[in-house]
Order: C-alpha cells, then sequence, then structure tokens
C-alpha cells in the first residue's frame, strides 16, 4: 500500500462516525468537569490533559494533509522548480 493511501485512509479514520462519536463524548465530560465547583487534581489534570491532546491531533491532522498535499506533487515539478530556479551549480558550469 503507497504512503498516500495509508494517509488518506487515516485521515478517513480519523473523519469517521466513531471517532467524532467519541470526541462528542470526551466534550461531555469535559463540560461535566469544567462545571464542578470543587474539582479534584485528577478531574483538572483530566480537563488540561483533553484539551492538551485535542489541540495536538488538530494540529497533527493539519501537518498530515499539508504532507499528503505536498506529496502528491509530481516529481518532475519539483526537480524543474529546483533546477528551474536560474541556479547553476555542480557540472553543469563544467560543460558549457
Amino acid at each position: 500500500m503507497s504512503r498516500s493511501n495509508l494517509i488518506t485512509k487515516f485521515l478517513n479514520e480519523l473523519n469517521s462516525d466513531e471517532v467524532k462519536s467519541a470526541m462528542g463524548h470526551l466534550n461531555e465530560i469535559l463540560d461535566v468537569l469544567e462545571n464542578k465547583s470543587d474539582p479534584d487534581p485528577i478531574e483538572m489534570e483530566i480537563v488540561n490533559e483533553a484539551y492538551q491532546t485535542l489541540e495536538k491531533l488538530q494540529i497533527l491532522e493539519a501537518a498530515i494533509r499539508r504532507y499528503l498535499n505536498e506529496d502528491n506533487a509530481l516529481m518532475g515539478d519539483k526537480l524543474d522548480n529546483l533546477y528551474g530556479s536560474g541556479h547553476i551549480s555542480g557540472t553543469s558550469t563544467l560543460f558549457r
């Protein structure tokens, strides 16, 4: 299985109904814990870690999407951009 297929599969799973449902339950838990008048230290830790995890998951998804878009660029385009910049170096100066 190609790398882009694996990435697409991961992104599809990440946006699946099951994951969305789990995130919905997590948000309900956060609402309950945040509205407690006297939370226990473990409850405050859960809220803190949950928000950090959600934020990191969003950052990871954005990075993976950028990577997938860059990976889908044609190799020829990358080489053309590299050598088409007008910068002459290496063996190209030897064979003038």
